[in-house]
């Protein structure tokens, strides 16, 4: 072979198009054979000798191919035909082996990453020739055990199959040379396996062959720019190439980086902002594409245990189908929360907590049915939700049932069948998905090519591999891991690509992005299965770690030396990793060259910075750039310059920054005066309930979020360990409610005890309570439960003898259970108040009526009595936040007539038996009707500031509207604290907070006497 010696670059090309053309002088369509390292090193060539050679143009008879392309192409023109070794076959040879005997690696055998690793480690021992994998089985027993391994995988693929190293292997040592060819062209050739070598030897014995080699180079760069991140090291260079562009077209202009992560994505995202047409390798292979991922997460559910939050997981991946025939993605959300109300975890809940939640809701729709007040859209609401959760019952019980297929199939073909009858139902066919982006549509037809080809398994495998969906799993994730499509076409704008491939460029303008000492080179980790001592003894088949960094060291110099003029860039830290970088070894010869000082040390880089191109930050090279690089770069600049952009987004978020720091209660703080339609609950026609206007009392911001905008927090059935306290007192007031009704004509008499028999009957009611309850999914982890229970009995129990000793005490009688006003065809409450009347609707617990006449109303509260302390410190209302016990004696009278009325709470658990009453006289009517006026004056006017609670969160938020993140109350009690003073909150605030408001006076009366 005759050799040429050249540098990389236009030098290369040019040697390239002067042998093409000696070789085309007589005939322009002699064969040249042209054999290149790569596909982009290829269609550099093409390209070159397009653009002329002798100032001819085109490229007749040049063949461009790589060497394991041209081997196969020479065993089949003689006649040597094979299969090849896809990825899900070498993977499921490689799982049958280890299934079958995995010798060493027993303990590790079922991982998924072993199987990941074994793969890479037989690509690369196919590259070792027989002799030297006898040598590498000696260095160790885990090599041994490993090459064992590889041994009976090949043994398994059979001979029929060939990768890569075996074509080339096989080729060869096929007869006579490659005279057919033409002239052989060795163009610019990267690092050989022995195989290799010897297959071009054989090429090129007796052909007219020739070698073009590019020759040592310096690493030297004409720029060095540095940033102080990646992101603005990138920023950077946009800005450059798009000056470039002014002077050289796109296909000219080549950037280049050493590192995927971060470089390869923030250059195309950068490129795509600043509208720059490029061309290059993906960044994002199809295993990353919402359709892939969706299959290969349904592939993961288990259909005997499905749990909740796996199945959403899996509907919020990806348009999934409800039907065969349906299109839409499905109600994710109404069905998300359809299974948190009822209570689904998992296991069978699909069914009995699904159920029971249907049957909950008909006997809800059932009963507004035949209530005179209840409004349409309740109805409608319950039938929806029936209908929804019927729907989602469905579509998990088809579900469980496409996932038990599955497992009890026998090959892998069937396997492959199933899968893709799965793919269709659940995503659709890819001649369907025309709505989805191409990219999409892309990762569906690779899982269908990869699911048809399953069946080949079969034969290949020769058994050992069970067909199951995590095997299909991992054949088909690996597959779409290696499938990394191009962005763009060859030649059509800027290319963008890894340092490696620049070694057939030829450009008039080249960037390297990312040439810091931790990337370039790094740090080259030893392979664990092929560590340095086998990599000595593969006779040049491996590449050492010394090979590995000599390689980056020539591809950087191949690079920098592909334009006339090259910018060499780095970081000087990691804002991802908070650390600093140093500029890359390859890059001190260039600084030291630049800066005029040879001896520089590479920590000491900075003392050449006049000689560079530094940027000091984002906001400093986007005030002063040259040329912005995206519209966003645009806008700030017009901003720091005190322009007006005229943008309504930008302008309203200003206008809350101002309005949130300032002393003034602002729309962006509550104050909604003057919107339309607010309720008026004064109006004497709208009905609304006291723990409605205790909720707005406790917090208006929460009660305007809550109830007016119905948003609500989340709860998830999987972190519910026990019952909910809410859960607990409705059992307890429903099963007191099932027994007074039950035994409406034997209640105890004045002062009379409830009967054994009746004590035995609440036990009954309370066990079928707490069957339904645990039916409904609210009781929490069963263990937890059975303790709970049985408490919750106790507690009945003893409300019961409580019960007696009160009644005893008050010579009383059980009157009537759940007094109901404002609903099931009962009128409301009117309370008169300054600004007209105000309806109120509810339910008391309890009535009881004493032998005088006289009644007894009562709140049942099952939780502590901590927050009913001012009742008795001479704060009845409790800052307006405890309005019930009024209303109910207003609802007792109204009922029985007019009479003396005593109402109290009474608690029945962690306060057990403790009582507080409330003192209904004209001074606490007085004051009731007055904190009613200010209340619904304050929903009316629009008055709905956040009023944070006191003490931190501790085990729960106490405020969910408040504090949605969970991280605290800091911020909005400063923004109250700053607003509380403003005027159209203190008449609300003498209610709900007057202790502001007494601060404040005080504070007025101060100032105004000069103290």
């Amino acid at each position: 072979m005759n050799i040429t010696h050249t540098a990389w670059g236009a030098p290369a090309l040019e040697a390239l198009r002067a042998l093409v053309a000696e070789a085309q002088r007589d005939d322009s369509l002699a064969p040249v054979t042209v054999i290149v390292r790569d596909n982009i090193a290829g269609l550099t060539v093409r390209r070159a000798l397009a653009r002329g050679v002798d100032g001819r143009l085109g490229v007749a008879a040049i063949t461009t191919v790589t060497l394991p392309r041209l081997a196969e192409l020479e065993l089949a023109r003689a006649g040597k035909t094979s299969t090849p070794v896809t990825t899900a076959t070498l993977t499921m040879a490689w799982r049958a082996e280890l299934a079958r005997e995995p010798l060493s690696l027993a303990r590790v055998a079922e991982h998924p990453s072993t199987v990941r690793a074994l793969v890479r480690a037989h690509r690369e021992l196919r590259r070792v020739d027989a002799a030297n994998l006898q040598a590498l089985a000696g260095q160790s027993e885990l090599l041994a055990d490993v090459v064992a391994l590889h041994r009976r995988v090949l043994a398994r693929l059979g001979e029929e199959r060939r990768d890569e190293a075996a074509l080339v292997e096989a080729a060869s040592i096929l007869d006579g040379g490659g005279r057919h060819l033409g002239r052989i062209i060795d163009f610019l050739p990267a690092r050989r396996t022995p195989a290799e070598q010897r297959f071009v030897t054989q090429l090129t014995r007796g052909a007219d062959a020739h070698g073009i080699f590019a020759g040592e180079a310096e690493v030297m760069a004409s720029e060095v720019l540095h940033a102080s991140d990646a992101d603005e090291e990138v920023r950077a260079v946009t800005r450059q190439a798009l000056q470039a562009l002014a002077t050289h077209p796109g296909p000219r202009l080549a950037i280049l980086y050493t590192a995927r992560s971060p470089y390869a994505s923030l250059l195309h995202d950068r490129f795509t902002e600043a509208g720059i047409s490029f061309n290059g390798h993906g960044v994002r292979p199809l295993r990353d594409r919402a359709t892939a991922d969706a299959f290969l997460t349904l592939l993961a559910l288990d259909g005997a245990d499905l749990r909740r939050r796996e199945l959403f997981d899996w509907l919020g991946r990806a348009p999934i189908r409800l039907a065969a025939a349906d299109r839409m993605t499905p109600p994710r959300s109404a069905w998300e929360r359809i299974s948190r109300e009822a209570g689904v975890i998992g296991e069978d809940h699909w069914t009995t907590r699904l159920d029971a939640f249907v049957r909950t809701k008909r006997a809800e729709r059932e009963e507004l049915a035949s209530d005179p007040d209840a409004s349409e859209g309740s109805i409608r609401h319950r039938e929806m939700s029936i209908d929804q959760a019927e729907g989602l019952r469905l579509f998990v019980a088809e579900l469980r049932d496409q996932l038990a297929a599955a497992t009890r199939v026998q090959t892998w073909a069937e396997l492959g069948t199933w899968a893709l009858n799965a793919l269709h139902r659940y995503l659709g066919p890819s001649h369907e998905l025309h709505n989805l982006r191409e990219d999409e549509q892309r990762a569906v037809i690779a899982i269908e090519q990869t699911l048809r080809s399953l069946g080949d398994l079969d034969g290949a495998l020769g058994g050992g591999v069970t067909p199951r969906p995590d095997a299909l799993r991992d054949i088909v994730e690996a597959d779409l891991e290696a499938r990394m499509p191009r962005v763009g076409r060859f030649g059509e704008g800027v290319f963008v690509g890894h340092v490696s491939s620049a070694a057939s460029l030829d450009v008039a303008r080249v960037w390297v992005v990312g040439l810091s000492e931790d990337l370039y080179p790094g740090r080259l980790n030893p392979d664990p299965l092929l560590p340095e001592r086998a990599r000595a003894a593969s006779g040049g088949a491996l590449p050492t770690v010394s090979e590995r960094v000599d390689d980056l060291r020539l591809a950087l110099a191949a690079a920098l030396h592909a334009a006339p003029v090259s910018t060499a860039s780095f970081a000087r830290g990691d804002l991802r990793r908070s650390t600093e970088r140093l500029p890359s070894r390859w890059l001190m010869p260039t600084i030291r060259a630049l800066a005029g000082l040879p001896t520089l040390p590479a920590t000491k880089w900075d003392d050449a910075e006049s000689a560079l191109t530094g940027l000091s930050s984002n906001w400093s090279e986007t005030r002063t750039a040259e040329l912005p690089a995206t519209e966003q770069e645009l806008r700030l600049r017009r901003l720091a310059a005190g322009d007006e952009l005229g943008d309504p987004v930008l302008s309203d978020a200003a206008t809350l920054v101002d309005a949130r720091r300032s002393v003034a209660f602002t729309r962006f703080d509550g104050n909604l005066a003057g919107v339309a339609d607010l309720p008026d609950l004064t109006n004497g026609h709208t009905l609304v309930s006291t723990t409605a206007l205790e909720a707005y009392a406790k917090c208006p911001h929460a009660y305007f979020v809550e109830r007016m905008l119905g948003v609500k927090p989340l709860e998830q059935p999987e972190e519910s360990v026990t019952i909910a306290p809410m859960h607990v007192g409705n059992l307890i007031h429903e099963t007191m409610d099932d027994l007074t009704r039950e035994e409406a004509q034997r209640l105890p008499d004045y002062g009379g005890p409830w009967t054994p028999e009746q004590r035995a009957r609440l036990r009954e009611l309370a066990n079928a309570r707490a069957d339904d309850y645990e039916a409904r999914g609210l009781t929490g982890h069963p263990r937890l439960w059975a303790t709970d229970r049985a408490s919750i009995l106790a507690d009945l129990d003893a409300m019961l003898d409580d019960d007696d000793a009160f009644r005893a005490a008050e010579s009383a009688r059980v009157l009537a259970s759940e007094l109901h006003f404002g609903m099931r065809g009962i009128g409301p409450v009117h309370v008169q108040v300054a600004s007209g009347s105000v309806g109120l609707r509810g339910s008391a617990d309890r009535v009881d009526q004493r032998a005088d006449g006289s009644l007894v109303v009562t709140d049942i509260k099952s939780g502590s009595s901590r927050g009913f302390a001012d009742i008795e410190r001479g704060d009845p209302l409790v800052a307006g936040t405890k309005l019930q016990l009024p209303a109910y004696a207003l609802a007792a009278k109204a009922r029985y007539g007019e009479q003396p009325v005593t109402a109290q709470y009474w608690f029945v658990r962690k306060d057990r038996g403790r009582r507080i009453a409330v003192p209904l006289d004209e001074e606490l009517s007085s004051r009731y009707r007055d904190i009613l006026d200010t209340l619904a004056d304050g929903i009316r006017s629009g008055i709905f500031p956040a009023k944070p609670p006191e003490k931190d969160d501790y085990l729960f938020v106490t405020c969910p509207w408040c504090n949605p993140d969970g991280l605290g109350y800091g911020s909005l009690r400063d923004g109250y604290a700053r607003k509380n003073t403003d005027a159209a909150m203190r008449r609300l605030l003498g209610v709900i907070d007057p202790a502001v408001v007494s601060q404040a006076g005080t504070a007025g009366a101060e100032e105004g006497s000069g103290r």
